[in-house]
């Protein structure tokens, strides 16, 4: 039999058939770089779906076409792009629990210290009202970043009112337990524990909480310097890691934490909420290789990293905030987006400045061949 050229998005595959073995029939219209069609194989009829689309390689300016049929494959050619392709942003910090607030403005304190409004409209809420917030915010997060490091507040009843809303396990969720009971049973089920400021807490508690976070190797993470310097040597001290936020923290201790190599998380949009916008810690942390981004509280901003870069580049140099956007200390992903507000002569900053999660198509939460 001849062989069978079908050409998807500029792409040509050729089918050679065999009757004494292989039979390929295309089988439904190519839709958004998706090719379907049946193989028939000793009289078994197979159904095969190969993802096809030429991409920009954001990082290189290359062009190349992007398959995956067992493994995920970009193969440089020269191709117009009808989509751009770059690692996927890391949310490395959120509490996607008050999702159902829109916050007031408030300072810190009155709207999420220990029984500020944040918890005292939670306390009232119904728990499928919660729960259905958090969904929203997952479905966001998960079609604008690889995933999320998640604080759940609340205990063992919070964090399971969190496994309701996130059945896939897209986001890696911390637990804030309230006593040595519940960090016992929270450590089994949840990735480890995520404290507000050391002024919350008692520290021989925190203590016993890190102990058993490294016994089983899960991750224990806490703020500090957020609304000053004053919790900031005690959260140093528990060896944590993550840092979030030291945006108002000293200087002399921002620099014990770079030199220390602990990861640091600035939320942009939240310390501008809170009149706690402090572009000077911002400067010194652009160059360090463990800064990270996130977008803290859903009830003060959306959990969509597209927004907090695009924020972030107007005050900071738009390279820098994208390095530390997919710094993703857990697994590789892609991002592949619609090409049409990419320009070509620097299409990292179109997508630091000009993204929308519309312009989404696919994240690919995997390795990629490059070649």
């Amino acid at each position: 039999m001849k062989p069978t050229a079908i050409t998807v998005l500029g792409l040509t595959l050729i089918c050679v058939f065999s009757s004494s073995k292989y039979l390929i029939i295309p089988a439904d219209d190519i839709k958004g770089g998706v090719l379907s069609f049946f193989g028939i194989d000793n009289c078994f009829i197979f159904r095969y779906i190969i993802f096809v689309m030429n991409c920009l390689n954001a990082l290189t300016n290359e062009t190349g076409i992007l398959v995956k049929d067992r493994k995920w494959i970009f193969e440089r050619a020269n191709v117009k792009a009808d989509f751009v392709i770059f690692p996927s942003f890391f949310n490395a910090h959120t509490h996607i629990g008050d999702s159902i607030i829109e916050a007031p403005k408030k300072d810190l304190e009155e709207l999420v210290g220990q029984r500020g409004l944040k918890f005292r409209v939670l306390e009232e809420a119904e728990e499928d009202e919660i729960v259905n917030g958090m969904k929203k915010s997952i479905d966001l997060i998960s079609k604008t970043s690889a995933t999320a490091l998640e604080f759940r507040e609340g205990g063992i009843k919070g964090y399971n009112l969190y496994r309701k809303a996130d059945k896939d396990c897209v986001l890696i969720a911390l637990s804030r337990p309230n006593d040595e009971f519940e960090a016992e049973e929270l450590i089994k089920i949840s990735h480890g524990f995520g404290f507000s400021s050391v002024r919350d807490h008692n520290l021989d508690f925190l203590e016993y909480c890190r102990d058993i976070a490294r016994k089983n190797e899960k991750i224990f993470a806490i703020h500090a310097g957020e609304r000053d310097d004053e919790d900031v040597e005690d959260a140093l001290a528990m060896e944590p890691d993550f840092l979030i936020h030291m945006n108002m923290a000293s200087e002399r201790n921002l620099k014990r934490a770079i030199d220390l190599g602990i990861p640091i998380v600035t939320c942009f949009r939240s310390n501008a909420f809170f009149g706690l916008f402090n572009i000077k810690n911002y400067e010194i942390l652009s160059d360090y290789e463990n800064w990270m981004i996130g977008t803290d509280n859903a009830m003060v901003s959306t959990p969509s990293m597209l927004d907090e870069v695009r924020f972030a580049s107007y005050f900071m140099d738009y390279a820098k905030v994208f390095q530390a956007s997919i710094r993703n200390p857990f697994f590789q992903s892609y991002t592949i987006a619609r090409i049409d507000k990419i320009n070509r002569r620097n299409p990292i900053a179109s997508i630091v400045r000009r993204l929308e999660s519309c312009d989404i198509v696919r994240v690919i939460r995997g390795d990629i061949v490059f070649q």
